[in-house]
């Protein structure tokens, strides 16, 4: 594998995801995906869960990303964190 920046952002992106995902289907298996969504918006908790997801997905990217001394990658890792906290700073204004 080599040592890019992508290598880090597009997982960067994705892990937030498949963990807000896993969180849904351990937790509120019950309710359908969109009605899970659709309770998250209206409780406007959607950036908690969010957050959560990039917090443990990204923490455990990036520090495995340094591990395995791909620095790179681990910039592109604190992209797309920094992504995530500009796309949660526009949906305020």
């Amino acid at each position: 594998m080599k040592d890019r920046i992508l290598w880090g952002l597009i997982p960067g992106l994705t892990a937030p995801l498949l963990i807000v995902l896993l969180f849904w289907v351990f937790r509120f298996r019950y309710l359908s995906l969109s009605t899970f969504i659709q309770q998250a918006v209206m409780l406007k908790i959607q950036f908690k869960i969010i957050a959560l997801g990039v917090f443990f997905a990204d923490l455990a990217l990036f520090y495995l990303f340094l591990r395995l001394n791909k620095n790179n990658a681990s910039k592109g890792v604190i992209m797309a964190v920094f992504i995530y906290f500009f796309l949660v700073l526009l949906s305020y204004l």
